[in-house]
């Protein structure tokens, strides 16, 4: 049998053209805003009162302290928990390789008088033997007529230091062009570059090295 009186369908309810609130029941006010309160009264509060502090405040503190980290920020970002000085782990192992990036030292340079010895230009025994590259200009424009130079440049690839010859070059007489460049040498326990006048008024040679080098 059918209901009597009949029950609205969902379609009746929604085609209808008028339809009133007449009753809420719970505390919907206090769901909504948190108290029991007109929402435009609550929502006309501005959202920094909430604080006894504004952004302004907060930023302007001339100190700041982080006191704590919660989780496990080590393992975050080395992928163990360990220190940067003790952990083994592949992310560390990247990370120590940054210390091999390449850094240049202070230009090596001067002003070198002829005597008539093989006398060294530049002597590069770097304490701790790390890798480096040497390279670097010798200015011939004092040479004259009857000025004779030897260039030699030595190379050692054992400890203790033992000098081998790599290259001899001679200059001699007014040069059309001055300056020399000597070509970038790699090397870890030492390199020496020298100069030789053996002939001729003793002339005054300026220089100017670059080393650059992975500790």
């Amino acid at each position: 049998m059918p209901d009597f009186p009949r029950p609205a369908t969902a379609a009746e309810v929604w085609a209808y053209g008028t339809r009133t609130l007449t009753g809420i029941t719970g505390t919907p006010r206090s769901d909504l805003v948190g108290a029991d309160q007109a929402i435009y009264t609550r929502l006309d509060v501005a959202v920094s009162t909430r604080s006894s502090h504004s952004a302004a405040d907060v930023w302007g503190v001339a100190t700041r302290e982080l006191t704590g980290i919660t989780g496990t920020p080590r393992t975050n970002l080395l992928g163990v928990d360990a220190t940067f000085e003790a952990s083994t782990g592949a992310r560390a192992t990247r990370i120590d390789r940054l210390a091999n990036i390449e850094a240049f030292d202070t230009p090596i340079e001067g002003t070198l008088t002829a005597d008539g010895t093989e006398q060294n230009v530049v002597l590069d025994e770097v304490t701790g033997n790390p890798s480096r590259f040497l390279e670097g200009y010798i200015d011939f424009v004092n040479m004259a007529a009857g000025d004779t130079v030897v260039i030699r440049q030595y190379v050692s690839v054992v400890t203790p230091v033992a000098y081998r010859q790599y290259a001899t070059e001679t200059y001699s007489g007014a040069q059309a062009m001055p300056m020399l460049f000597v070509v970038s040498k790699s090397g870890r326990y030492g390199i020496r570059v020298t100069l030789q006048q053996t002939a001729g008024t003793m002339r005054d040679f300026p220089y100017q090295f670059f080393r650059r080098r992975i500790a």
